[in-house]
C-alpha cells in the first residue's frame, strides 16, 4: 500500500514504543478484517483482546492505578492509527478509553479502592447523556431509564450512565441536578438497536435499567471536580473531541491510501492506455486533499498541545485557547466530511462498491460527524471571545 501521511515520531518516545508500538503490530489484521467486522456488526473479539493486551483501554488512566497515563495527544495518535486501519475499531477504542473522563467526579476512595483497586485494565461502556431518571433514597439512588449509543462490542467491567435526580433543587446556574453513575453490567440490559449507516461494527446500542439501586459513593456530579490523578482529567469538561477528531483524520488518511492504490491501477473507461494517476488534474486535486488532511491533523496537534500544556502545569486554558481547541473539533468534523466527499468523487464509480474500503470510511466519517463533539457551538463562542465579548463559558 502507498502511504501518504505517515505518523511522525511521538515526542514521547516511551509512549511511542509502548502502546503505539504494540498497536502497530495489529493494524494489518484490523484492516484485513474490517469488512468481516462490518458484516457481523462487531469488532472481532480477537482484535478487542489484542488491543486490550496492547494497553489501549488503560492508556489514559493514571500510572498510579496501573494505567499508561498517555496525554491527550498521545492517546489521539493511537486512535488515529487504529482508525486508519478501520473506523469502527478506532471509535471503539476512543469511546472506551476516553469515557473515564466522565467519572472523574466520583469520590476518590471509590475510584482508587473499588473501581481501580485491582488495576486499570478495565473495559468501560455506557452513555454520559443524562437520559436516566433517579429518585434519591437512603444511601443512594434508584435509577431507571434508557440510554442510547453505548459503544463497544465487548462485555464491560463497568457501565457509565448519566441521570437527572427527580425532585432535586436546581443547580446554582439553573440546570437540573445531573449526575453520573458507575454500575455493574449485570444491572443493565443491552438492546440490539445499532443498525446504522456508519461505524456499523461499534455496537453503539441502547441499554436500559429499571429501578436499580446505585450507592451514592458510585455517583458524582455530571460536571464537577476531578479525583483522577492524571493531568488529562484536569481539563475543563468536554466531549473528549480530540479522540473523535483522531477517528476522522485516521479514516481520511486511510481513504487517501485507498485513493493512491486506485491511482496506480484504475484506467479511464474511454482512455485505457493510461491510469488515472497520470492525469495532471487528478494529481493536483489529490495533492490538495492530502494537504487539507495534513492541515486538520496539524490543527488537532497544535490546539491539543496548548490545552494539554496548561493541564500539565495545573492551569486553566484561556477562553481563546479553549474555544480554539473545541472549535477545532467542530471544524475537523465538518471539513472531514467535505474532504471525504471529494475523495469519493475523485475515485469515480470504484469507491462505491462494497468491496472498496473507501465507501466504509466515507460512511464512518459521516456518522462520527453527527456527534455532539462536532456540533458543540464552540465556533460561535470562539468568535465571541475574539470579538471582545469576554469569557462566554
Amino acid at each position: 500500500m502507498t502511504t501518504l501521511l505517515e505518523s511522525a515520531s511521538s515526542p514521547d518516545q516511551e509512549a511511542d514504543h509502548g502502546v503505539l508500538g504494540r498497536v502497530r503490530a495489529h493494524l494489518p489484521e484490523i484492516a484485513a478484517r474490517s469488512a468481516e467486522a462490518e458484516a457481523a456488526r462487531a469488532v472481532p473479539a480477537e482484535i478487542i483482546a489484542a488491543l486490550r493486551e496492547a494497553g489501549v483501554f488503560r492508556m489514559s488512566l493514571p500510572r498510579a492505578w496501573g494505567g499508561e497515563q498517555l496525554n491527550l495527544m498521545e492517546s489521539a495518535r493511537v486512535v488515529r492509527e487504529i482508525s486508519r486501519a478501520d473506523g469502527s475499531a478506532g471509535w471503539t477504542v476512543q469511546a472506551a478509553s476516553m469515557a473515564w473522563f466522565f467519572v472523574r467526579s466520583l469520590p476518590p476512595e471509590t475510584l482508587e479502592n473499588e473501581v481501580f483497586g485491582e488495576g486499570a485494565d478495565l473495559m468501560l461502556r455506557g452513555a454520559i447523556a443524562p437520559k436516566g431518571k433517579a429518585v434519591e433514597v437512603e444511601g443512594g439512588y434508584r435509577l431507571s431509564g434508557r440510554w442510547p449509543l453505548a459503544s463497544g462490542s465487548f462485555t464491560p467491567d463497568w457501565i457509565l450512565a448519566g441521570f437527572v435526580v427527580e425532585g432535586a433543587p436546581p443547580l446554582p446556574d439553573g440546570r437540573p441536578d445531573m449526575r453520573v453513575a458507575l454500575i455493574r453490567p449485570g444491572q443493565a440490559t443491552f438492546l440490539d438497536t445499532w443498525d446504522a449507516v456508519g461505524l456499523r461494527a461499534t455496537q453503539s446500542t441502547d441499554f436500559t435499567m429499571d429501578d436499580v439501586f446505585v450507592p451514592r459513593r458510585f455517583t458524582g456530579p455530571l460536571v464537577g471536580g476531578n479525583n483522577i490523578p492524571a493531568p488529562f482529567y484536569g481539563l475543563p469538561y468536554t466531549a473528549t473531541g480530540a479522540s473523535h477528531d483522531a477517528v476522522i483524520i485516521g479514516c481520511l488518511e486511510g481513504a487517501l491510501d485507498d485513493l493512491a492504490e486506485l491511482a496506480a491501477t484504475k484506467r479511464p473507461a474511454f482512455n485505457p492506455r493510461v491510469v488515472i494517476g497520470e492525469d495532471p488534474v487528478f494529481q493536483e486535486k489529490f495533492a490538495e486533499l492530502h494537504l487539507r488532511t495534513a492541515a486538520l491533523n496539524a490543527l488537532l496537534e497544535q490546539t491539543g498541545r496548548v490545552v494539554m500544556d496548561r493541564a500539565l502545569t495545573g492551569e486553566e486554558p484561556t477562553p481563546a485557547e479553549w474555544f480554539t481547541y473545541t472549535g477545532g473539533h467542530q471544524h475537523i468534523h465538518h471539513e472531514g466530511i467535505r474532504i471525504l466527499n471529494e475523495i469519493m468523487t475523485l475515485s469515480g464509480s470504484s469507491g462505491l462498491y462494497s468491496s472498496n474500503p473507501m465507501q466504509r470510511r466515507w460512511r464512518d466519517v459521516r456518522c462520527v460527524s453527527q456527534h455532539v463533539a462536532g456540533n458543540n457551538g464552540s465556533l460561535r463562542r470562539l468568535g465571541a471571545v475574539l470579538s471582545g465579548q469576554g469569557d462566554v463559558r
